[in-house]
């Protein structure tokens, strides 16, 4: 097959530009020539060339410096020096300046057709050569680029992100994974995973995947518990890596802090147990006293059957109370309260709240003052949040409180917060039930309140609405010296 190329042949000799014409056209070439260095030079410079054909003693600039100065135009052009003075000397100096071969005058056209196709034959090779080699280069420089957007990604996530190949040793990790697995730190690739991972159960989940046989087996999930205090928990899902033909390359673990979801799922089953607890008592005591009356076991007269009906009345109030306070609280952490907040005068609120309760403090001869200034700022609040808060501190005050004792509600301004404090002589609480005070169902183990009825929640729902207002709660108790409970809301 006839191959186009474009050859250029630099002689001062007509005769020698026409004959390589003659012989090098029918081979399908296109020869181009040029009479001295200087014109041969722009001709290399406005076109491209494969082969030259360069004389050596030529006028003007010569043969070897035209040699040099085209390599720097075109490095990868073929050479060759055609001269009727041919000596070893300069055929040495010309190959040093770059040229292919060296064909001296006179020569037949066999000889420079076949010296033309070995030099366009070894372009041909260079070309391939480079190509092949920035193939190579291009392809290195997007495994380096996918190298790197994979250790990129991976070290942005928050998972923890953990690679072994098939011998079981680490070759790629992030930083989530020694945060998660409390790892001295994972400074070089490729030691066996015991090197870095000090968790066996870890280590042996890993290993257990590297050694599956099954082809259809996909990933294993374990919860993996690192010694820490406390102690963390952490959710492995670990996937085997596999080639072409199925078999397994290596595995993959996944790492997420499943710890704080473990608390919720205890928080909540604990919650539940409460819940149904402090349900079934109420319950079952109103069961109890209808029975009674149903059966006639009381052998009660009317008014006897009157109070026992007042009892299961009772103890329905309760349970429609401790129904209420839960649905509040959903409520609340749903986000689903509808507040509308306003401008709140408090002191006109506590006082009708004290007004409302002063029957249930008349019960143990408890006197409840307000000492509220008169000109304390207005709030920012939802009118029905605050009655419900208050209502709360001021109905503790009284119901933890002692015969013959006091409730006092004050007011002043602290720094940017309004404060106001509901204090009492009531039985107090003990140190290490009073940083549990705002817990869900939190009563404590204390004699004194068994016969006290509560939900354990009015703290929790007290402790929900400030925190909604922006503001907070604190509380200061001593036993048998009384509890001060204040409540701090900007303005």
């Amino acid at each position: 097959m006839k191959t186009e190329a474009r050859i250029l042949v630099v002689d001062d000799e007509q005769g020698i530009r026409e004959g390589c014409k003659r012989a090098l056209s029918p081979e399908g070439y296109v020869v181009d020539g040029a009479e001295d260095g200087k014109i041969g030079l722009q001709k290399v410079k406005k076109n491209a060339y494969d082969l030259l054909l360069v004389d050596l003693m030529m006028p003007g600039i010569s043969g070897l410096e035209l040699i040099e100065k085209i390599h720097l135009i075109d490095p990868e052009v073929i050479l060759i020096v055609i001269t009727g003075y041919a000596t070893i000397e300069t055929a040495v100096e010309a190959m040093k300046r770059g040229a292919y071969d060296y064909l001296p005058k006179p020569f037949s056209p066999e000889a420079l057709t076949a010296v033309v196709k070995r030099g366009l034959e070894k372009r041909t090779l260079r070309q391939e050569a480079k190509k092949l080699y920035e193939e190579r280069d291009q392809r290195l420089l997007e495994l380096v680029n996918e190298r790197s957007r994979i250790r990129t990604i991976i070290s942005c996530m928050a998972d923890g992100v953990l690679v072994a190949n098939m011998e079981g040793r680490l070759v790629l990790w992030n930083a989530a994974s020694v945060k998660m697995l409390k790892s001295r730190g994972f400074d070089v690739a490729g030691e066996p995973l015991e090197y870095y991972i000090d968790n066996q159960s870890m280590v042996d989940a890993i290993k257990e995947v590297l050694s599956a046989g099954d082809e259809n087996f996909l990933m294993i999930s374990r919860e993996i518990e690192v010694e820490t205090d406390p102690k963390t928990v952490l959710m492995a899902n670990i996937a085997p890596i596999r080639g072409e033909m199925r078999s397994i390359l290596g595995a993959v673990s996944v790492l997420r802090d499943i710890t704080k979801l473990k608390e919720i799922d205890k928080i909540k089953s604990q919650f539940v147990s409460m819940v149904a607890h402090e349900l079934r008592a109420p319950l079952a005591a109103i069961k109890g006293w209808l029975e009674i009356v149903i059966t006639g076991e009381g052998d009660g007269d009317a008014e006897q059957q009157k109070q026992w009906l007042q009892r299961a009345s009772d103890r329905s109030d309760s349970l429609l109370a401790l129904v209420n306070d839960l649905l509040e609280i959903n409520r609340m952490e749903a986000g689903k309260i509808a507040q509308k907040i306003e401008p709140v005068q408090l002191t006109d609120l506590i006082k009708k709240i004290v007004d409302f309760l002063k029957p249930e403090a008349g019960k143990k001869e408890i006197t409840v003052e307000v000492k509220l200034p008169e000109n304390l700022p207005l709030i920012q609040a939802d009118q029905r949040d605050m009655e419900k808060l208050f209502t709360n501190l001021i109905t503790n005050a009284i119901k933890y409180n002692t015969e013959n004792g006091s409730v006092t509600i004050e007011g002043k301004v602290e720094a940017s917060f309004v404060c106001y404090r509901v204090k009492d002589t009531g039985i107090g609480i003990s140190p290490e039930n009073l940083t549990h005070i705002f817990d869900d169902f939190y009563r404590a183990d204390d004699d004194r309140i068994k016969k006290i009825t509560g939900t354990g929640l009015g703290l929790t729902i007290a402790k929900k609405i400030v925190n909604s207002h922006h503001g907070h709660i604190e509380v200061e108790s001593k036993v048998e010296q009384g509890s001060n409970f204040s409540v701090y809301f900007p303005f």
